[in-house]
């Protein structure tokens, strides 16, 4: 009969718990607006509009010109030339416009400057079912500036914006499909529609950045200027690119100006702007960089200053002239591999220009480089994301918030797994103990660490964790319930460590051994289906061992008592032959009783030796 076990609990793999890999990012954004991403954006974005476009033909139709109108627009000529306008007038109204269009180009050979044959004649190509429209346009472009009356100055203006609307689309297609193959010719035939078509604004911005790109800024300064001036359409987005086109220009003159304001003095900036040339002076980014200072000079009472009182754009122009030098000084050290010396340049201007985007979205991808302040770079990227001309500002902030998260969800992972490593060789009662303890710290902390996931990967680790937890918290709590049985378990066997002696102590041990099985039924039946299941079953099995082996033991000392009472009664023979029978009757029946209720249990030696003890008595008796 064996003695106390040494068997203790083991945990069984329930799937690892992985920590949380941040996405990882590469900073690229170096320059800003005028440059490759801005065009191929603005390109993007026109493309898909004209993509959208409606592309029905309004079919304007001609409208009457009183009679004494038609006067003033003639040139005096001769009879047969006024019969040539006449018929191509009629012809036009009567909608015979190939007609029309031969007569008016014949009228036109002798009357060169005739505006409403100029007209007559662009309307007719217009009609004729898309046939030479751009040259249409190119008829109508002189009638856009020349003095003219109301009436005909209308229906120029009105076909000017019909073939406008039609062509715009095809011309910014054909754009799109060359640009980046070859850039010149594709720039070089935008150029030439745009001076057909000024009046469209978003086509003088994609204009003006690709001559940007190619390196032709006083160009590109050029067409953003005219187009703010002469564009009836996203006149905001050509003037808005033409201030940031001039802030190159604005910059070595605004220098001394921008020096004081840095110094935290924006009196003496506001005298340094006064000074100025009065070309750069009358700009509007100066101008508006002058309110600010006006506005400094009264509400600058902290380390930062007052937000300025302008539109988005404006202001972040006013900014750009401010601090756009330290920044691209902070984006070559970043990419030099010098992301400490660029968080020193940052950081000391930023406070100054706190709602600068660019300014911040550098900021933030330093920080992030570092692995330094997870929430300033979150805030800093936030900031960076309302700017829609920075093209990684999304991929920045999703790469900080997986940051941010990590640096919350991580060392919980790594504390589950340091906790189950501990118990990876099995775990006494006491280690146990130490377990839940670091479990249920854990499971406090849950709450917490949900609330720091802020991507789907993220939320997927924390529940992983959470169900791992759980889960082993309920197995270590049947553990513990186990190791208290293991503890009964070898409390009972602990006596019997040198054997059992006689069949009283066997009698004990079986009472011990079984209460503690039923113990564990009930125990077993209170866990349910949990992890800890195999371990009741082991432990179950080890006592119902057990007391299968004290069957066999207790039988064994059973026979070995009735032998010695048999022996003790014949030597020396008793003197009362009556009681002799009596005893010795007694315990052939108690060997039979025996014989009969433990064939299982009784091993071969003490059966035969049984055997043997009931034919010697039966002998005897007679």
């Amino acid at each position: 009969m064996t003695g106390p076990s040494d068997d203790r609990h083991s945990f069984r793999d329930v799937g690892p718990v992985q920590s949380l890999r941040t996405p990882s990012f590469e900073f690229a954004e170096v320059t800003r607006h005028a440059d490759l991403a801005e065009h191929d954006r603005r390109l993007d974005e026109l493309a898909r509009r004209a993509h959208t476009a409606p592309v029905a033909d309004r079919l304007l139709e001609l409208s009457a010109v009183a009679p004494d109108t038609l006067q003033e627009m003639s040139l005096v000529i001769g009879d047969d030339g006024e019969d040539l306008l006449e018929d191509g007038r009629a012809n036009a109204h009567a909608g015979e416009y190939g007609t029309a269009l031969e007569l008016l180009t014949e009228y036109l050979r002798g009357s060169p400057g005739h505006q409403e044959a100029r007209y007559l004649r662009a309307f007719c190509m217009y009609r004729l079912d898309g046939q030479d429209r751009v040259e249409a346009l190119r008829v109508l472009r002189p009638l856009r500036d020349e003095p003219m009356e109301d009436g005909l100055r209308e229906q120029v203006r009105e076909l000017r914006r019909e073939l406008r609307r039609l062509l715009t689309p095809l011309e910014v297609g054909a754009y799109a499909r060359t640009a980046r193959s070859d850039p010149g010719s594709a720039l070089e035939r935008a150029e030439a529609f745009l001076e057909l078509a000024p009046e469209e604004g978003s086509l003088s911005c994609l204009v003006a950045l690709g001559q940007a790109r190619g390196g032709a800024l006083d160009k590109a300064l050029e067409t953003a200027t005219r187009g703010a001036a002469e564009a009836d359409v996203d006149r905001e987005q050509v003037s808005t690119l033409a201030r940031r086109l001039l802030l190159p220009y604005l910059r070595p003159a605004a220098a001394s100006a921008v020096a004081a304001f840095k110094a935290r003095n924006p009196r003496l900036a506001r005298a340094e702007l006064s000074r100025m040339e009065p070309r750069w002076r009358r700009s509007a980014v100066i101008e508006d960089f002058d309110a600010y200072l006006a506005l400094c000079v009264t509400d600058w009472a902290g380390t930062s200053p007052p937000a300025p009182r302008l539109p988005d754009d404006r202001a972040d122009d006013v900014y750009s002239l401010i601090a756009e030098a330290d920044g691209q000084s902070a984006a070559a050290l970043m990419q030099a591999g010098l992301a400490d010396a660029a968080e020193q340049v940052l950081a000391r201007i930023l406070p100054l220009v706190p709602g600068f985007c660019w300014l911040n979205f550098l900021y933030a991808a330093c920080l992030l480089r570092l692995g330094r302040d997870p929430e300033r770079a979150a805030a800093c990227a936030e900031i960076a994301g309302s700017d829609a001309t920075i093209a990684q500002a999304g991929e920045l902030l999703e790469a900080i918030r997986g940051w941010q998260e990590a640096t919350v969800i991580n060392p919980a992972v790594e504390e589950y797994v340091d906790a189950m490593k501990s118990v990876s060789g099995g775990v006494s009662p006491d280690g146990l103990a130490r377990l839940r303890t670091r479990l249920t710290v854990l499971e406090r902390g849950l709450p917490a660490i949900r609330a720091a996931a802020l991507t789907e990967q993220g939320r997927q680790v924390v529940r992983e964790l959470e169900k791992a937890i759980g889960q082993r918290l309920a197995e270590v709590g049947d553990a513990m319930v186990v190791a208290e049985l293991y503890d009964r378990y070898d409390a009972a066997m602990a006596p019997v460590q040198g054997g059992l002696t006689d069949a009283a102590a066997a009698d004990r041990l079986a009472r011990s051994l079984d209460d503690l099985a039923a113990r564990i039924k009930d125990k077993r039946r209170a866990a349910g289906k949990g992890t800890g299941q195999d371990q009741f079953e082991k432990l179950a099995e080890l006592v119902s061992m057990r007391r299968a082996e004290l069957d066999r033991v207790r039988a064994g000392l059973l026979v070995s008592d009735l032998v010695r009472r048999f022996n003790e009664l014949v030597q020396p023979r008793p003197s009362d032959p009556y009681t002799l029978r009596t005893k010795l009757s007694g315990i052939r029946e108690e060997a039979r009783t025996l014989r009969r209720n433990h064939k299982k249990t009784l091993a071969a030696r003490e059966t035969e030796l049984l055997d043997e003890l009931l034919a010697t008595i039966s002998k005897v008796l007679g």
